[in-house]
């Protein structure tokens, strides 16, 4: 048995979702609050929860920001987004901040049962189609372009001293060419990355998506 708590705060969804799963045999549905903070007020150990269907916009803590308020409380239980929101940069927030799932908001109870129930007996990954490919994208490499990390030497090089803190001005003392070649390179990095700024270097750097 699934033990379900869901934390949404459209009233009229959260009492959809409710009667919904009360009929389902195999999750039940013991906790479903409005927001973030009535989720630390009303859970209790004993409830067991192993599964908690989260919504993105919530009124007082966000379900990004909740998702380690989430996890404190329930270190094992599989943390599902349920939210109409469907841009790469939540999507990989809220997957790299500990989500287990990500599904969109479609109307379809019967599916939304299926993945609850798959991602916590089966294993499986809770993800709606649009934004699985949205991820399989992400990893692909764009038409002509090279699969990411196909980097020069140089590039290496320049990409090394950039993740170091390194200014541009100091990264063209440091190896002899020029402030302009240094944007020259710089701008070849990103394209080859499929990433826009240093920011975005560093955080695929950190997450392993980058070997220097």
């Amino acid at each position: 048995m699934i033990h379900l708590a869901i934390i949404e705060d459209d009233p009229m969804l959260r009492e959809e979702l409710t009667e919904f799963f009360a009929k389902n045999g195999r999750i039940n549905c013991i906790l479903v609050v409005e927001s973030i903070s009535r989720f630390q007020q009303f859970f209790r150990d004993f409830m067991q929860i192993n599964v908690v269907l989260l919504d993105i916009n919530l009124p007082d803590i966000s379900g990004l920001a909740g998702i380690p308020v989430v996890r404190r409380l329930l270190p094992d239980a599989e943390i599902v987004m349920h939210t109409v929101v469907n841009d790469y940069d939540t999507i990989f927030k809220c997957i790299c901040a500990g989500a287990n799932g990500y599904l969109l908001k479609d109307g379809n109870l019967e599916k939304l049962a299926a993945s609850i129930l798959d991602i916590e007996t089966n294993g499986g990954c809770a993800l709606t189609p649009s934004v699985a490919r949205r991820i399989l994208t992400y990893f692909q490499p764009r038409s002509g372009q090279k699969q990411p990390g196909s980097l020069s030497e140089q590039e290496m090089k320049i990409s090394r001293l950039l993740i170091d803190g390194f200014s541009y001005q100091e990264v063209a003392d440091t190896i002899n060419i020029t402030l302009n070649g240094v944007r020259y390179h710089v701008k070849n990095i990103y394209a080859k990355l499929h990433i826009n700024s240093r920011g975005e270097l560093l955080k695929r750097y950190r997450e392993g998506h980058i070997g220097l």
